[in-house]
């Protein structure tokens, strides 16, 4: 299969704000440039930031659950 092809098949079933941006950064860089492993690359680390991130925002509303 096809690598953009498949980008653009999973973007069907992802809901996050974050998860779509990096597949939209990945379809993007795909249609331009070709699929590429330095692409996909970027995009796992900007996931694993994005999680991390996540996870922060997480940690924060469980301690906001006291106040609220």
């Amino acid at each position: 299969m096809d690598p953009a092809e498949i980008v653009r098949n999973s973007l069907k079933d992802v809901e996050g704000l974050g998860a779509r941006a990096v597949l939209n950064y990945v379809a993007y860089e795909f249609n331009v440039g070709g699929p590429s492993r330095d692409v996909v690359e970027e995009a796992l680390r900007i996931a694993q930031k994005e999680i991390e991130e996540l996870q922060k925002v997480i940690k924060i509303l469980q301690e906001l659950k006291v106040y609220v």
